[in-house]
């Protein structure tokens, strides 16, 4: 791996690093739920199906990415960041599967192997 892609790759985990913590610190979730952790695993199955079969590669900067374009076309809609605590939509649970999806290792995800026990 070169030195650019280990850095961008390094960028991009911590893109999707504050992006998590500011999706979580806007939940209206008193503790981990697991009707949450559900809808987030299956989201990210979708996300690593669309992005291994678009791009053959799944990896930080791609999923950084894809988070990215969740974002402007949920800003073309009229969606915004939540400015205090609210429920889950869409566009927060698949924000935070791309979130999820980054923080696995890299082998489990391009396996599509569950990393979480």
């Amino acid at each position: 791996m070169s030195w650019l892609r280990t850095w961008q790759e390094s960028g991009a985990r911590r893109e999707l690093a504050a992006l998590n913590l500011r999706l979580r610190s806007a939940l209206d979730l008193p503790a981990p739920s697991p009707w949450l952790q559900a809808a987030v695993d299956q989201h990210a199955a979708a996300i690593r199906d669309i992005l291994t079969l678009t791009s053959g590669v799944l990896g930080p900067i791609e999923i950084a990415g894809y988070a990215n374009g969740v974002l402007d076309a949920a800003a073309d809609w009229g969606w915004r960041f939540p400015t205090s605590a609210v429920k889950p939509d869409w566009v927060i649970i698949r924000l935070l599967a791309a979130c999820s999806l980054a923080s696995q290792p890299s082998t489990a995800i391009a396996a599509g192997l569950p990393t979480n026990p």
